[in-house]
């Protein structure tokens, strides 16, 4: 799948080549330190995560903002 880049706000969302679906590494803005990492399998609608020890609520933020991609890019999964 082609990346996708998403800005969530505070933290900067890049896109990664991936073959069966879409994953983000979740980045401070100004550093690009990656904190976590997100997952979506557009075939199920599954979001996966994870993150650095502390960096936890960054990855919350970035899976919401992957969920509201999947919802605008394939409606409803």
């Amino acid at each position: 799948m082609e990346p996708v880049e998403i800005n969530a706000g505070a933290w900067y969302l890049r896109g990664v080549q991936a073959d069966t679906g879409y994953r983000w590494d979740v980045c401070e803005p100004i550093t690009g330190e990656v904190v976590a990492a997100v997952t979506l399998d557009p075939a199920t609608g599954l979001i996966g995560m994870q993150a650095q020890p502390g960096h936890a609520e960054a990855a919350q933020t970035a899976a919401d903002a992957v969920r509201r991609f999947a919802d605008a890019a394939f409606g409803d999964t």
